[in-house]
Formats: structure tokens, C-alpha cells, sequence
């Protein structure tokens, strides 16, 4: 390994902090770009990203999981065995022209 590549992995030592901190402040994906190159007739692009991947990194997925923990569950009383909550939701409805 030459100078030039010695110095060329510093500088990306030196960056892996600054990514995770991106992250601890609450960002899901943090990236820095590395350099552009032509290789061959293509132009490539390197990066270094740090990426959140643990299950609760997708917002909808947690927004429906937090949603469904703060619905209330709505029990069926002797006096109204069938009634339907109104959380309960039903398919869709047969005149609608989609649903056909």
C-alpha cells in the first residue's frame, strides 16, 4: 500500500464517526460520497452509508403497529352480543365499481 491509499482510508476512518452520528440524532440512512470514476463507458459513483435496518425503520410499519396498540378493544356485552364496534371494519362494499 502506497502514501496516497494510506491517506485515502484515514480520511475514510474519519468519516465512519460523522455517519453514526447522523444516525444517533435520528436520521434513518446517512451517506457520504467517496468519489465519481468512468470505468469503462460507465460512470460509478462510490459511497460510504450507514443505514438504519432494524425492523422499526420503516414509519409505516411502526405507525400501524402503534395504531393498532392504541385502538381499544371494544368487548361484546350480554345485552348487545353482535353489535359491531366501531373500530371493526368490514370489506369492501359490493356496488362500489372497483370492487367488482
Amino acid at each position: 500500500m502506497n502514501s496516497n491509499q494510506q491517506a485515502f482510508l484515514e480520511h475514510i476512518g474519519q468519516l465512519i464517526p460523522r455517519l453514526f452520528d447522523a444516525i444517533r440524532l435520528g436520521n434513518v440512512k446517512s451517506e457520504y460520497v467517496l468519489g465519481d470514476r468512468i470505468i469503462g463507458q460507465r460512470q460509478v459513483r462510490l459511497k460510504l452509508v450507514a443505514e438504519v435496518v432494524d425492523p422499526g425503520s420503516n414509519p409505516l410499519a411502526t405507525h400501524s403497529q402503534m395504531r393498532k396498540e392504541q385502538l381499544p378493544t371494544h368487548k361484546a356485552t350480554p345485552y348487545a352480543p353482535n353489535k359491531a364496534s366501531p373500530t371493526t371494519r368490514r370489506g369492501p362494499r359490493r356496488k362500489h365499481p372497483l370492487s367488482q
